[in-house]
């Protein structure tokens, strides 16, 4: 097992061990394939559920309600990237355009 404690540089750390981890849940009530970890200090994690060892996402409680907030208003759902992808490409299309 690694270190249970993971070092952010500008956010402190975050113990794996102590925090209270919640697996997410899919839409037919089947467990996801994350976890999210809420720590005694403060800043909450995600992780794959499946490594538990791997890679983590530190985030402060003021990043993680501007998480949830822009998943709950549908800043992440794929229609919108979509959309936004296809903007930036006009977008670039017209400065590209305008150059020549």
């Amino acid at each position: 097992m690694s270190n249970p404690i993971r070092e952010h540089p500008l956010k402190g750390q975050f113990n794996t061990e102590t925090a209270d981890w919640r697996r997410t849940t899919n839409d037919d009530g089947s467990p996801g394939k994350l976890e999210i970890g809420f720590a005694d200090n403060g800043l909450v994690a995600l992780r794959y559920a499946e490594e538990p060892d791997g890679t983590i996402l530190i985030y402060t409680p003021e990043e993680w309600d501007a998480f949830v907030a822009g998943v709950k208003d549908g800043e992440f759902d794929i229609e919108v990237l979509q959309e936004d992808a296809r903007q930036a490409e006009a977008e670039e299309q017209a400065r590209s355009a305008a150059r020549n």
